[in-house]
């Protein structure tokens, strides 16, 4: 199966994409949702997130200034996102490793976060 990332821009592939706890960084989802009204996603800052759909891990890339978009192998147990709301989309695991950077730089098409937002809500059928 193949993983993706989105989020801080300039790693390479060998890096590692730690955990916000390890990092210290406070750029995350669920604070940027809040800063637009938005439901807090991606709460845990122990673990990184990592999903199957190559156009989600964009939309979390584009929420960095210069985000950046890459194909991940998890390190670690890979658990179901109980946070996702679509079954085999969306992961967690203790880091990951970086296997090629996708896209260095992905930027808003829209103006409007929001959105973004809206794109990764679950549809109900």
């Amino acid at each position: 199966m193949t993983y993706f990332h989105g989020g801080i821009p300039g790693l390479t592939a060998g890096d590692w994409i730690l955990p916000p706890d390890q990092t210290g960084t406070t750029r995350t989802l669920s604070a940027i949702a809040a800063e637009h009204g938005g439901p807090a996603y991606a709460t845990r800052t122990d673990i990184v997130y990592v999903t199957t759909g190559r156009d989600v891990a964009r939309s979390f890339a584009a929420y960095y200034p210069d985000g950046a978009l890459y194909r991940v192998e998890p390190d670690g147990a890979l658990e179901p996102d109980p946070d996702s709301g679509i079954p085999g989309l969306s992961w967690q695991c203790p880091r990951a490793q970086v296997v090629a950077v996708v896209d260095p730089v992905v930027l808003f098409r829209t103006r409007t976060p929001e959105r973004w937002l809206r794109m990764l809500q679950p549809t109900t059928a």
